[in-house]
Formats: structure tokens, sequence, C-alpha cells
């Protein structure tokens, strides 16, 4: 979309003369932006056996991750053809001599090193390498992220072609937004025979229909989840509205104006908090980048403001309040945060505590207690805080003892009739107890022994269920990240790694116990525990180094040329993917987008620079 320069034709200075550099050193990305994010295809993924510990079937089916991080896999191993292409016609390279980008092939270098020991010494080498089960972000996907980011910068440098990354990201907006509304009233199009036969291969739709993924009022698009499309809208609305309100030609301002109310309309729709905040970081960074303009243009400035808040109030009532139904909780954990909260969650579950020895369960409940024993027949003996004993009989069956309801059922065990007990918490079984010889032990529902404690945690007392439970998953999470400051344990990983044993405070956050804890929802704790402190500090310091380059080059400015203006877009779209990232992880889905627009910021800044000293000169 930007203006050409009078050399993009051919290579820059140092190139070579006669090297034509044109859409082909972009095809790459292109597929990146705006085909692979439309991937979805159903693959029956079996799970290795370090994985079926903590999942309930033997294989995962996935629809969202698996042939994206393939697509990406084939997109990456083009990217070094094409670049192994132009060099071999005598391209000559700008950026190593370019020394303000070193911090950024540095840190890249050390985000790429500590991934890689995570990975080799990680207790779970097979997620590390691979991924996780319908999240395939395992050291291949991170150092696939780190080629597209690096291939991007390389590329926009020596062809800055802008239209090359608008485009197919219009696209995928365009086609997210016509999935979205669909979804968003109902009527989900891969839920229709036609959809079906699209994602889902032949041999697997003998099994079943697929059912909605989300209820209605939640837009996913091709995301993998409604809160990876709010993450996708931060970037999208940011990006297209500084294209629509300061680029020249007339042409690009309507396009750039359809996107951006579609962009917003996904947004809303995806009803992600994480979005709206990673929106309203990237609205403050931009009264901060175009103050000046604004201010000149204050008439101008005030109808946009009114005009956007028109929309999205007429979105919401065209929508029966759905579109910011979740505003009011978002505002009210913000509340919750900052203020100061002495409650104990043990006080708020049924059970306040377990004392779980090797031959012994004492739960003590809100109303009383319950110790489980073993007889020398190998019974359960069950025995309240009345003074009331049960002895259960030696067969399957229910039975009550006290208040207390249960489900016993024996199984042979390598030649042992062991005894396990399913316990009811309102009307639903929430512990099985496995009574075994060597030791009492819970399990899930595949009979898999679970580490039973109560995690340690750090911060959020009280505030366990904020954000969906995200108060939870943090404060369990930051003591793991404290031993994960020099080495991770292992690219996507966090799901083996988080205390799933930490039965009482599942139950406080979530209502149940029978759940895995398989994301952090927060990007930096993920990068932290995954990948290390160190590969997290390698990832801020591009961010900031990147951040502080951008506040300079376009805070305040009087004027912008048309380079500045897609140079400011990109950064506000970063700031949004980055604000999101807070409430929000790192998915194949949008990472990848992500990471692209990362690079061709980078490069942007850098031509930017450039040209602001050549006309200081």
């Amino acid at each position: 979309m930007a203006k050409k320069q009078k050399d993009t034709g051919t290579a820059r200075k140092g190139g070579g003369p006669g090297i034509k550099l044109g859409v082909s050193l972009f095809v790459p990305l292109i597929l990146v932006l705006g085909v692979i994010p439309l991937i979805v295809q159903m693959q029956l993924v079996p799970l290795p056996e370090d994985v079926r510990a903590f999942w309930t079937q033997d294989s995962a089916a996935d629809f969202f991750s698996y042939y994206k991080s393939r697509a990406l896999i084939l997109a990456v191993i083009y990217m070094l053809c094409v670049f192994g292409y132009y060099k071999a016609q005598g391209l000559k390279d700008q950026l190593l001599q370019n020394k303000a980008l070193y911090v950024y092939f540095g840190a890249t270098a050390v985000f790429a090193l500590f991934a890689l020991l995570s990975t080799v010494l990680s207790d779970y080498r097979s997620i590390a390498v691979w991924g996780g089960p319908e999240r395939c972000e395992g050291l291949i996907m991170i150092l696939v992220y780190l080629a597209i980011m690096l291939y991007a910068l390389w590329a926009y440098t020596h062809h800055p072609e802008f239209k090359y990354i608008v485009l197919p990201l219009g696209v995928l907006t365009l086609v997210t937004g016509i999935l979205g509304v669909f979804q968003f009233w109902g009527h989900d199009l891969f839920t229709t025979s036609f959809g079906q036969s699209l994602i889902i291969p032949e041999v697997y739709r003998s099994q079943g229909e697929l059912k909605m993924l989300f209820e209605r009022g939640k837009i996913y698009g091709t995301m993998y989840h409604y809160n990876y499309m709010g993450s996708f809208g931060a970037m999208m609305v940011p990006l297209f509205l500084v294209l629509t309100l300061f680029l020249k030609e007339r042409r690009q301002q309507i396009f750039c104006g359809i996107m951006t109310v579609i962009a917003m309309f996904v947004l809303l729709g995806s009803t992600s908090r994480a979005g709206i905040i990673g929106l309203a970081l990237a609205a403050i960074c931009f009264v901060i980048f175009f103050g000046k303009k604004l201010m000149q243009h204050a008439k101008a400035t005030l109808g946009c403001v009114a005009a956007l808040m028109v929309f999205v109030l007429v979105v919401n009532v065209a929508t029966g309040g759905l579109a910011l139904a979740r505003i009011p909780s978002l505002l009210n954990d913000m509340k919750a945060l900052v203020s100061s909260s002495d409650v104990d969650y043990h006080n708020e579950i049924p059970v306040r505590h377990i004392d779980l020895q090797q031959d012994s369960a004492t739960f003590t409940f809100q109303d009383g207690t319950l110790t489980i024993q073993k007889n020398s027949n190998n019974q359960p003996v069950f025995t309240t805080g009345d003074g009331q004993t049960v002895t259960a009989p030696a067969q399957d069956c229910s039975l009550t003892a006290g208040n207390y309801k249960m489900e016993l059922q024996y199984v042979t065990l390598n030649g042992a009739n062991t005894p396990f007990l399913g316990i009811y918490l309102h009307d639903k079984i929430e512990f099985i107890l496995g009574l075994y010889d060597d030791g009492f032990s819970f399990v899930d529902s595949r009979m898999n022994k679970i580490a039973y404690e109560e995690a340690p945690s750090i911060g959020f007392q009280g505030k366990e269920k904020l954000g969906s439970a995200r108060g939870y998953i943090w404060s369990r999470s930051l003591p793991v990240f404290l031993n994960s400051l020099f080495i991770g344990q292992g690219p996507d990983t966090f799901f083996a790694e988080f205390p799933q044993g930490d039965l009482l405070g599942k139950l406080y956050a979530y209502d149940t116990t029978q759940m895995i804890v398989d994301k952090p929802h927060n990007l930096y704790l993920q990068i932290g525990i995954n990948e290390g402190g160190i590969a997290l500090l390698a990832f801020l310091v591009m961010m900031v180094a990147y951040l502080i380059d951008s506040f300079r080059l376009y805070a305040l400015r009087k004027t912008y040329s048309t380079q500045q203006t897609v140079g400011a877009a990109l950064a506000l779209a970063i700031i949004g993917y980055l604000g999101a990232g807070f409430f929000n992880d790192s998915i194949v889905s949008v990472a990848p987008i992500f990471w692209t627009m990362f690079g061709v910021g980078v490069a942007i800044n850098q031509l930017n620079r450039k040209q602001l000293s050549e006309q200081s000169e």
C-alpha cells in the first residue's frame, strides 16, 4: 500500500546489478499472513506416552493447530529457498551492516539457544520438540516463528512494499469476519454438512457430527478460540484504523476503512476481554503517537470518536447486548484486582482440607470429617467425625457414610483387587481415591495417579477466580516460573509442569477438580516457564527495543509520510498483541501473524530512521 521508493524494483545499493526483486520475495509471507491462518482440518493425533498421563484419551482431535504448524514449516523451507536463490544471484545483505539491528539478532539467538537448552533438558522431551496436544508449539515451532520474523525483516528491508503485507491481512480479516457473522448468530458454518466435508476427512465423519465449539455470541473464526480471536482483533483494529486515517490515496483509505469495521466487529464479537485490553493499550499509544495531528484536527477527531462509539453501540444493540456482555465482568475484575482481600478459599469450598497419608485419607468438610482406611480384608472402612464407622462390602456398590455419598469399585491391578472410591460433591464425583497396597493416591478418570498437593502460590489470595480463574493459574504458575529463571521446563510443557494435583485450588477456581490446566493465559509466563527466564528476558529486550525505537520515530510528529504511517500502524498493532498477551498466550493460529508484523515493523523502522537521517543532512 505504501508508495514505491525509486529503487524498489531492483536490489538496493550493493545488491548487484540486474537483480529483480518483486512479489516472489513476499509469497512466503503472503502465505503466512493470508492463507495458513485459514487452515482448519481435523487430524487425529496419537499422544505420546508422557502426554497420556494428563489426557483422558490416547489421541487428540486437532482442527486448528496440527496442519497450520506443518504448513508453517513448509513456508519456512520455502523462505530458505527464496533466500538462497537471491543470495546465489549476488544479492548483498544490508542487515549485518546495520549495527542498530544487532540487538534483535543477539536477542533472537539467545531466545533460540535457551529454547533449545530447555528442550534438551526437559523431562518431557517429546512434548518439548513438537508441542502439546492441539497446540503444537514445541521447539520446532519456536524456531519457525523466529525464522519467519528474520525473513520478514530481510525481505522488507530489500523490497519495502507494504501492500504485500496489508492485502493478505485484509483477506484474512474479511474471511474471519464472514465466518464470524455466522458463528456469532449461532450458525457456525463449520458445523454444516458442507463445512464438515471441508474440515473433517471422510474416514472420521462416521464417528459423529461436529457440534458448535462455542455458544452463540462468540466469534473464533479459524483461530481455535474466541480469546485468540481477541488477540488477532487487537492487532488488526489499530493497524487498519491508522492506515484509514493517514494514508493519502482514497482507494487505500476505503479498503482499510472497511477492514477496520470488520476487525472491530470481529473483536467485539469474540467477547475477548484480553482483546479489549490490548486495544485499549493500543488506543492510549495512538493518542501519544498522533496527539499533535489530533489536536490540529480537533473537530474531525471528535467526529471520529463519536462515530466509533455509535458503531460500537449499534453493534451491541443489534446483537442484543452480546457484543459488550463481558465488559461489566472486566470492570469488576479490574476493581477486584486493586482491592484488598482476606478471603481464604478453604472457607468457600465443601472440602476445607485433605490429609492424605500412605494408608489413610481424612477429608475435612465444612460440616464434619470423613476418614478412609482399609481393613485386613482389603475393604474400605469409613469413620465420620461423630464416631460412626461403616465398612464397605467386598463388591462394587454405592454407599454412604454419614452425609457423604460414594461409589466403590474394585479393579484388578497386578493381581491385586484394588478398591477405588468416587467421592461425590453436589451430585458429581469430584475425587477418585485409589486404595493401593503401597499407599493411597488420588487418580484421574483413566486411573493415572495424581500427585496430590496444596500447591505453593504467589499473590492473588482470595482473587483466584479473577479473570475466569486467571488469578488461580497465575498464582500457581509464578512458583514454577521461579524454578525456571535460567533454563525453562521445555516448550509447550506448561500443562505437564503446572501442579495439576492442586485439587482443592481447582475446586475453588473452577468448581470442579476434573480438569487439566493446559495454558497459562499469559504470554510472558508462558515463555518464562517453557523457555526460561533468560529467554523471556531476550524476548522483552526485542520488544522494548522496538517500542522505544517506534516512540522515538512516530510519537507527536506534526507530519507523517506514507512509510512513517505504516511504521506507526505496525507499532500499534504490536502493542495491541503484547497488551492482549497479559491475558492470552501464544497459539499457532495467531503467533505467526505477530512475528511477521514484528519483523516488518523492525525493518520499516530502520528505513524510516535512514530516511529521516538523510533529510536532516
